[in-house]
This record gives C-alpha cells, structure tokens and sequence, in this order.
C-alpha cells in the first residue's frame, strides 16, 4: 500500500521551488543535487520512486488524496501508469496531503482491507 507517494525527488522538489518560491529548478536545484551527491554519494535524479514502481511484480493499491497540493496528484497518476499489473488506485475525494485516512477513515481502511484480503490470504 503506498500512499501519497512522488515519482521522483527531484520532480517533487522542482515542483515545490516552483510552488513556493516560484523558482526554476537552475541553478539551485541541480547545485543542491551536486553537492548531496558530494556529501552523501547520491543525487537528486537517482532517487526515482517512478523506476522502481514500473519495476515491482508485487500487488500495489496506490492511494492519493484528490487535493494534495504538496505532492501533486498527477503524480499518483504518473506512478499507477508505471505501475505493472496487479494494482489498483484509489484518489480520495477532497483530500490534501496525507489527509485520505483522516478525510475517510470508513472507505480508507474498506480499500485497504479489501486488497490486502484480495492479495495476502
């Protein structure tokens, strides 16, 4: 189950300098990537949720909330496009970042229960 998920690091930073700052993602966003690369062994472009999702043979149920504004829900789309077979999608009506459970508690757990009883027993 994966919920409110972003397809890459650095799509979800370049959308939240842009959202926040109205920056464009140079110099500052490929500088911030060298030097995390620098210090730490990685950069911004190889963490990438989207690869690793169009690689998982298991079931996935994608869950996004319809009003996320922080992480963009074309990005939900994004993923579940990538996303092989078995999987499902569920958008919550309304809902903003991390809100689906707290907007649905009821449909929320019913989904999950229900795919996790689809593909755990």
């Amino acid at each position: 189950v994966e919920d409110c998920g972003y397809t890459s690091v650095w799509d979800e930073f370049a959308y939240q300098m842009d959202e926040q700052f109205g920056l464009p993602p140079f110099p500052l966003l490929y500088t911030s990537s060298a030097l995390c690369k620098a210090l730490n062994g990685w950069s911004f472009g190889q963490v990438e949720s989207i690869r690793r999702v169009a690689q998982c043979r298991l079931p996935m149920l994608l869950i996004h909330g319809g009003a996320d504004d922080y992480v963009p829900t074309e990005m939900a789309y994004r993923l579940f496009a990538a996303k092989p077979e078995p999987k499902q999608l569920w958008i919550a009506p309304g809902s903003g970042h991390a809100r689906s459970y707290s907007d649905h508690p009821d449909e929320y757990t019913a989904r999950v229960r229900e795919f996790l009883n689809k593909y755990m027993y």
